[in-house]
Order: C-alpha cells, then structure tokens, then sequence
C-alpha cells in the first residue's frame, strides 16, 4: 500500500498548479521594491513626505464640516445632561405679600363653609341653653 494521499492521485498537477499560480501572481502584482519609480513623477517642490499630507479642498471642507456638526451634537448633548442632573436652585424665601394673597384668596373660597359651621355651632348652644331653661 503505497503512502500516497487519494487527492494526489486525482491531481497529479497540484504543485506544479500551485508553482503556476504563484508565478502568475508575481508576474500581475506590482514590484514592492520600486513603487515611486513606476508611478508618475511628482511635480517640483512635492517631496514623498509632501504627498501623504496633500489636502482636497472640497474633502477637507466635508471633513471639517462633519467634524464640527459632531462636536456641537456633543455639546449640546453634554449641556442636556448637565441640566438633566444637577441640583434645582434654592426656592427663594416666601415674602409676607405672598402669604397674605394666599390667606386671602382661601378666606374668599372658605367664608361661606365657615360662616354656615359657625352658625350651626350657635344654632346648637342655643337650642341647649333653651332646652335646658325649660
């Protein structure tokens, strides 16, 4: 029995398929040595460290735009927030004028309900004083 493996047999070709394909790969792919030497030339006074820091216009005005939309979402997120949480101010003391109005808007509304107990409670120390006269 030989030590072959069963998918061998069926490719005899594997390595040299995969040799094949290697091959190819490097012949299609570009030289990683010399990647400045095959582009276009840079105009004068653009060095390689220039080109990584080049700016569009229109991209950087989008960018920037973005950037301070977001900032200023923030900022208003961190000022609800801040309201949402912190302490409510200290009521202000209440002024003789206020509890005045309140003592007399309620002396208005309640008048007639004490008028009517009061004269009720006349009413009944009367009857008891004539009931016990008689």
């Amino acid at each position: 029995m030989s030590n072959k493996n069963p998918a061998d047999e069926r490719y005899p070709d594997y390595e040299n398929l995969l040799d094949d394909l290697y091959s190819l790969q490097k012949n299609l792919l570009p030289d990683e040595d010399a990647p400045a030497e095959k582009s276009a030339p840079l105009p004068p006074g653009i060095s390689d460290e220039d080109m990584h820091h080049l700016e569009i216009p229109i991209l950087s005005e989008v960018v920037d735009s973005g950037i301070y939309e977001e900032q200023l979402l923030k900022e208003k997120f961190n000022s609800a927030q801040q309201h949402l949480f912190e302490q409510p101010p200290a009521p202000q003391p209440i002024t003789d004028e206020q509890i005045n109005a309140v003592v007399t808007k309620l002396m208005v509304q309640m008048r007639p309900k004490f008028e009517q107990l009061l004269r009720d409670k006349i009413h009944s120390m009367v009857v008891e004083r004539f009931n016990r006269e008689n």
